[in-house]
Order: structure tokens, then C-alpha cells, then sequence
């Protein structure tokens, strides 16, 4: 059995009975039960199913007539004098335009039954603001409503950072440049050729590039293939992480350190220790480390010379060292930097 689909288009002032009569019969539509169009240019399935029972629908010319231009002009005639039932005629015979002109904005960002809602707003609002007696004919002045509407909605909707209409359209602009220009001399543009070609400075070109910035989502494949690519997220780095290799380095280096502290007796490993920032997470000067010790920093910077002198000593005969005494010389000297920090 057919479901309905409906096109989402948020309508102003729904107290309006034209507005209120599009919302509830022309977006009420029969929904295929199964696609029978084929999917294209990124459109899914369901989209295009969607959008070819609209344009079943529309095909009804009992509810959505096609008119000619002598009828546009009467019903022009008779929307601009306020008549309510002829701006509703006159948007019916006018939605087959609107699907048109939103086929040509698939792929910008917004599904299709997003443009041809925007666009039906553009289409209404042209309705009401026709004027006949400039002789221009209602397709042609409703053209530019649905278009800027279209424009104006994929602006605001289709970018994850939204930026001013004015800029979008000036981005628009040179992208559009740019291909020609390209076309023209078989080659990719030159930035000095496209602001010549803009009236632009070239100052303000490159300004106007940080609007081409396209987000990319971290669960996006690097190779478009779900299953083979990894994803941005597994290929960036972290900088605020240490690498494994270096965290890995640091540690060997910290064992080897502690293993040449096992000689030294408890005041000079307490000198070092604070001093280094081997029981903390930071180093302390001489000078506040005698003032937590009690004594002069001249007496703290003497212990800590001997006590380096002996580390030294230790690190040259290191490699006679077993692994056993290595282990335990680690062992013993982690329990008292730990000691010596707390005593603090």
C-alpha cells in the first residue's frame, strides 16, 4: 500500500490559506512502492523515488494545469489585486519549474526534496510579489525567487560552517571565473589571473580562499572505500600524546638513571630527586630547596655536585652490571626517591 511522503518546507505565516492549502494538498504525495528511477549524481534511492512521485503527481493536470502565458498574465492580473485563489493557481501551474530548477543544485550539499522545498517557498513568495504591468512573464520573474531561495537555503544548510550570503555568492563567483578561465587557456588559472579577471586585489583573493575550506568528517575513509581505507581519525597524530617510541625511550632512560642512584646515600638523593624533579612533576631551584631543607642553597648545590660526581662514576661501570643487579638497583632506588620526595 502507497505511503506519503512530505515535503518539508517550513512555511511562513500559516495562517495563510494558500500556504496552509500548499502545506496540506500539493506536499501530500504518494510515495512509490518501489524506486523505479535509477540512482544519480550521489542522489540515494529513496530521494529520487521520492521526487519522481512529485513529479507523478504534478503530472495531474486537473490539480496543477499548465498555463499559458495569457493565463499567467490574467492570473498575474489577478494575484497583484489581492485575489488569494489566483496566487494559489498560479503556484500550482508552477511547480513543474521549481523541480527544474532544483535538479540543477543535486550534490551541494542538500537532499532534493530540501531544494524543491526551498524552491516552492521562492515560488510563492514570486506569487505575491508579481507585478504583470511591468510585462515580464511570471516564469521568468519567478525564475530568480526559486533560485535565490535555493541559494540562500544551501548557504545556511549545506556547510558545516556556516559563512554570509554575500561571501558565498562572491565564492560562488570565483569558482565560476576560475573554470572558464581555465577552459580558455588549457590550463589551471593563475591567482593573479582570476583577481584580474574579479576586479579583485590579490590580498583579497587569498582572503576570500579560507571560505573554500571543505570540513572533512574524521570518520571519512582516506581511500573512499569503507572496508579497505582507514579512517582520518587512525591516520592523524595526537600531539598530545608521546609517541610510543619516545615514551618508551624515557623510560629506559629514567631505569638507567635510578640504577645509578643506588649508590648515593638518602641526603643526596633527596638533593637530586628534588632538584630534577625525580619525585615530582617539576624541577626545584637550589634556592628553594634549601629553604625547604633548612639550609643554605651553597650547601644544597655542594651535595648535589658529589652527588653527581658518583652518578657519573656509576653510569661508566653500568655495563658490568647483571641484569639481576640491575633490577635491583632500580628496584632500591625508585623506593627511595619516592621516600624522598614525601619527606618534602
Amino acid at each position: 500500500m502507497a505511503s506519503c511522503v512530505y515535503v518539508s518546507i517550513q512555511m511562513t505565516q500559516m495562517d495563510d490559506p494558500l500556504k496552509i492549502a500548499l502545506g496540506e494538498s500539493l506536499l501530500q504525495l504518494p510515495q512509490l512502492s518501489s524506486p523505479t528511477v535509477a540512482t544519480q549524481r550521489g542522489v540515494s534511492s529513496g530521494e529520487w523515488s521520492a521526487l519522481d512521485a512529485y513529479l507523478r503527481e504534478l503530472r495531474n493536470d486537473s490539480l496543477y494545469p499548465k498555463l499559458s502565458h495569457e493565463e499567467a498574465l490574467a492570473l498575474g492580473s489577478a494575484a497583484f489585486a489581492g485575489d488569494r485563489t489566483a496566487i494559489d493557481s498560479l503556484v500550482r501551474g508552477h511547480l513543474r519549474l521549481v523541480v527544474k530548477i532544483a535538479r540543477q543544485y543535486i550534490g551541494f550539499g542538500l537532499a532534493i526534496s530540501d531544494l524543491v522545498a526551498e524552491g516552492n517557498l521562492g515560488l510563492l513568495r514570486a506569487a505575491e510579489m508579481y507585478n504583470p504591468n511591468f510585462g515580464t512573464r511570471f516564469s521568468t520573474y519567478a525564475t530568480v525567487w526559486i533560485r535565490q531561495r535555493i541559494h540562500r537555503a544551501i548557504t545556511a544548510q549545506a556547510r558545516v560552517v556556516r559563512i554570509p550570503v554575500w561571501r558565498s555568492q562572491r565564492l560562488r563567483k570565483w569558482c565560476r571565473v576560475e573554470e572558464e578561465l581555465s577552459l580558455q587557456l588549457g590550463r589551471p588559472a593563475k591567482e593573479e589571473e582570476v583577481a584580474g579577471k574579479l576586479g579583485m586585489e590579490l590580498d583579497a583573493l587569498w582572503e576570500l580562499q579560507g571560505d573554500r575550506i571543505e570540513v572533512i568528517s574524521m570518520d571519512a575513509s582516506t581511500y573512499g572505500n569503507e572496508e579497505d581505507g582507514k579512517t582520518f581519525a587512525e591516520c592523524l597524530v595526537d600531539d598530545a600524546v608521546q609517541h610510543p617510541a619516545e615514551r618508551l625511550g624515557n623510560e629506559e632512560l629514567r631505569e638507567e638513571i635510578l640504577a645509578c642512584l643506588a649508590d648515593l646515600d638518602d641526603r643526596e638523593i633527596q638533593v637530586l630527586a628534588l632538584k630534577f624533579g625525580l619525585s615530582t612533576a617539576n624541577a626545584t631551584s637550589f634556592r628553594e630547596l634549601g629553604r625547604r631543607l633548612g639550609v643554605s642553597h651553597e650547601w644544597v648545590r655542594r651535595i648535589a655536585e658529589l652527588a653527581l660526581v658518583k652518578v657519573r662514576r656509576a653510569f661508566s661501570e653500568s655495563a658490568r652490571w647483571t641484569l639481576s643487579e640491575r633490577l635491583e638497583r632500580i628496584h632500591s632506588a625508585t623506593v627511595r626517591v619516592c621516600d624522598a620526595g614525601s619527606m618534602c
